[in-house]
């Protein structure tokens, strides 16, 4: 069983000679509180698998004039978002929302080049938001689970425009990047697709009674860490000699001794070989017949 926040600040209390405190959270004890600081440090291990779906675009109508951003006389504004891409008739390439004005009327980043009214357009999601508790993508998993192939991305700023703005730039894959916290997609798709990417996770704090990590830093004194004690405790009283400017030699080689072990045992290694060949593939260029195909 894991230590409990209160267990392990003891259990550090009394390696170290110090007054076990009856609480941690809460505590208006000047050590308690800066030994809480130090135990709530940065742990970047929880490996997640997130899966998610598009939304359909949102077909509607309205009025739009000339060299105008504003577009009116929509039927309603309830199911549009900032940041929604638009087509249709006189509409700017990948113009978006830029504010929602009122249940009738938008205002777009870019211009209009016609005047109409009633004019039928699409918006569609681009910004989609992302786990809660993620810290950082695992590069190379984000497929797209409805066409079976991986997206392209994450995209620089660079790529964007080149997308945005060059003569040439649909492909058969979507790119994305990470924008303003959101994930962001290009082309805006407007019809539902199965999206899945693995990420690393902040949440390694485990709430009362539970063994998964669901929050980022220690809030109750029964709380618990999905590492190891041996790690914690060696971690807690390394931090906790550095900050009081004490020598911690020892203990810096206890904890990173206990950070790597844990490391090497975190996920099992495959085979190495000293002569690795390629990897047999049942349907490549040469499963193609030569010829025409049959016709039944």
């Amino acid at each position: 069983m894991s230590y409990t926040l209160l267990q392990l600040v003891d259990q550090m209390s009394a390696e170290l000679g110090l007054t076990q405190p009856p609480s941690v959270i809460g505590s208006s004890n000047n050590q308690t509180v800066q030994i809480l600081a130090l135990a709530n440090y940065e742990w970047q291990r929880l490996v997640q698998a997130y899966i998610w779906q598009t939304q359909n675009a949102v077909s509607t109508t309205g009025n739009i004039t000339a060299n105008s951003k504003v577009i009116t006389n929509i039927p309603s504004t309830a199911a549009l978002q900032v940041g929604n891409v638009v087509t249709g008739t006189g509409q700017t390439p990948y113009a978006e929302i830029l504010t929602i004005d009122s249940s009738t009327q938008v205002t777009l980043n870019a211009p209009v080049s016609t005047s109409t009214a009633s004019v039928s357009m699409t918006f569609a999601k681009q910004d989609y938001d992302l786990p809660d508790g993620y810290d950082r993508m695992i590069s190379d998993t984000n497929w797209d689970r409805t066409d079976h192939w991986r997206n392209l991305g994450p995209k620089s700023s660079q790529d964007w425009q080149f997308l945005q703005g060059g003569i040439i730039s649909i492909g058969p894959r979507e790119r994305y990047r990470i924008y303003n916290n959101k994930f962001r997609i290009f082309q805006a798709l407007t019809t539902v697709y199965n999206f899945s990417f693995e990420y690393v996770s902040n949440y390694w704090v485990c709430a009362t009674g539970s063994d998964q990590g669901s929050k980022s830093a220690y809030t109750a004194d029964t709380d618990t860490s999905i590492f190891p004690d041996d790690l914690m405790l060696a971690g807690l009283k390394f931090y906790f000699l550095k900050a009081k400017k004490l020598d911690y030699a020892i203990e810096l080689g206890e904890f990173m001794r206990a950070l790597s072990y844990c490391k090497a045992q975190d996920q099992p290694v495959s085979a190495m070989s000293l002569a690795p060949v390629g990897m047999n593939q049942l349907v490549g260029p040469w499963s193609v017949q030569d010829g025409n195909w049959p016709s039944v």
